[in-house]
């Protein structure tokens, strides 16, 4: 049981030690917070410690008990108060009961005398104690309940409830007329670089929530309703003037980020003449807000129909940028793979109007199609439609499209590696063999496609593998073989020109003429004339 608090005042210190051992206080339910000597420190006191009880001699210098009690009623105490006099002065004593003094004891006090009287007074404190608690229970669960059924029209006002708009009017929460916007504010989830577990997630809200309220309801000139809809709170400000309701959101952006140190984005809809309009309102405020996908938190968005339109963004040639990027892919130029990825990600980014779903769709869609165009040059096909589904899953659980553009970029990455490994594990002797085919058939005419085909590639891949496993480009190596087996064959005087180009792969003379002098500085009629021999 709480102890009640009690002061004792008298100019006599043999009479304050008398009164302070005369009963057993604590076992009454009290406890002694001060003494005081005379008027002026009684009232000091009374001030400063705000009593329940208050026992004193009634005649004191600096102030008589009559004075305390006038002082004490005029700044609404609610103390009790109880005066020792002398006999003569009674007068003061009934003068005092009179302007509220709960009784007065003459001295000398007798035990039992001061006994009884504290027992009324602390049966007369509890009393109007627990009064006051119910009351302030009473009301506390009177405005819960308002609070309550506020929240639930308001709820229904943003579902397009027009008789929500007529009760929250004749509650007094609402204007039936008057110009208002929506905001929506949600908290980022999660602190620095750590997700917050169930618990902080729901004393974050709870702050959130109380900040939210707080500064919507200290509005003079406006007149809000706040209501949290899962992680979100929801403000309907009705307003006379734009310029203040831009005050009041900033205000309120800054008391989250200063006081509860977090981050939010507050989404902004297009202001509507009524409130009627709330359901129109609160759409327009989510469409801001999914901004936040592409943006991140820590801004104030507005419904883009409610801007100045965006300046036309430069012509842009995906198609161009696409093939690019499939061709880095197949030439395993992986330090190409980031920017031409950057540029057709950020172009989906931009796009006028799109969300976060349709930002997903043509996310997916554009990895798909580079993917299989790719798998189809490559002339394998790998992928299958589980990886597909995988992949789909992975962009949708993105918090953000900035990761969703990373887990994009590392999908194509790890399918143009994993095909890599698969091909050099499968086929780690394949440039072996693709020499051992040229050294055997350079007579013939073998050109690229028909390479392409031998080895089962694309033929734009096999010219790309061929380059990065031999060193040459393939026509290089075809013509240097036939050029060394031609500087063999002229070394034998008996064969003719003409047919020494035949033999190494060449039906026009003319043709082999001229590339065996770019080869060797001569053509090879002069080269065999000169007795030169390879070196």
């Amino acid at each position: 049981m709480t102890l009640i608090k009690l002061l004792l005042a008298d100019d006599e210190p043999i009479i304050l030690r008398g009164l302070k051992k005369l009963l057993p206080w604590e076992e009454l339910g009290f406890e002694i917070v001060g003494e005081a000597s005379d008027g002026r420190e009684l009232r000091e006191l009374i001030r400063d410690l705000s009593p329940q009880l208050v026992i004193s001699d009634i005649s004191m210098p600096e102030g008589n008990g009559i004075e305390v009690i006038q002082e004490m009623n005029g700044r609404g105490g609610q103390a009790k108060i109880v005066f020792i006099s002398a006999f003569q002065e009674f007068g003061y004593a009934r003068e005092a009961v009179q302007l509220g003094a709960l009784d007065y004891l003459v001295k000398p006090i007798s035990k039992s005398q001061l006994e009884s009287v504290v027992r009324k007074a602390e049966a007369l404190i509890r009393e109007e104690s627990e009064g006051w608690q119910k009351r302030e229970r009473l009301h506390y669960y009177e405005a819960k309940d308002r609070a309550h059924t506020i929240e639930e029209l308001t709820a229904r006002l943003l579902d397009g409830d027009l008789k929500a708009l007529t009760t929250l009017a004749e509650l007094k929460s609402l204007f039936i007329d008057g110009r208002c916007t929506l905001f929506v504010i949600e908290a980022e989830d999660s602190f620095g670089k750590y997700a917050w577990q169930e618990k902080e997630r729901s004393l974050a809200h709870f702050a959130l929530g109380n900040v939210i309220r707080e500064t919507v309801e200290s509005q003079q000139t406006m007149r809000g309703l706040t209501l949290q809809k899962e992680d979100r709170f929801v403000v309907l400000m009705q307003h006379a003037d734009v310029d203040t309701l831009a005050n009041l959101i900033e205000e309120l952006v800054g008391k989250i980020e200063r006081y509860l140190k977090l981050h939010v984005a507050c989404g902004v809809g297009r202001t509507v003449d009524s409130p009627e309009f709330a359901a129109v309102a609160y759409r327009s405020a989510l469409k801001a807000l999914d901004q936040t996908y592409f943006t991140g938190f820590g801004r104030v968005l507005l419904d883009e129909e409610t801007c100045e339109s965006k300046p036309s963004t430069p012509p842009f040639d995906s198609a161009e940028r696409q093939a690019r990027l499939i061709g880095s892919m197949i030439a395993q130029r992986k330090e190409d793979i980031h920017p031409l990825t950057e540029e057709l990600f950020a172009q989906i980014g931009i796009s006028a109007g799109i969300g976060k779903h349709a930002a997903i769709s043509a996310l997916y869609h554009l990895v798909l199609s580079v993917i299989r165009e790719w798998e189809q040059l490559r002339g394998k096909t790998n992928s299958s439609d589980r990886s597909y589904a995988l992949l789909l899953e992975r962009l949708t659980a993105c918090p953000s499209y900035a990761e969703a553009c990373t887990v994009a970029e590392e999908a194509l990455r790890s399918r143009m590696e994993a095909a890599d490994d698969l091909a050099l594990s499968r086929d780690h002797d394949t440039p072996a063999r693709i020499r051992a085919y040229i050294d055997e058939h350079y007579a013939e005419a073998i050109t690229l496609e028909k390479m392409a085909a031998e080895f089962y590639m694309n033929p734009y891949y096999f010219s790309s593998f061929f380059k990065k496993q031999i060193g040459q480009n393939f026509k290089t190596y075809v013509t240097d073989i036939r050029m060394t087996k031609a500087l063999a064959l002229l070394h034998n005087p008996d064969r003719m020109i003409y047919e020494i180009a035949e033999q190494v792969g060449y039906n026009n003379v003319r043709h082999f003429s001229d590339t065996f002098k770019k080869k060797y500085g001569q053509v090879p009629q002069d080269y065999r004339q000169s007795g030169r021999t390879l070196s």
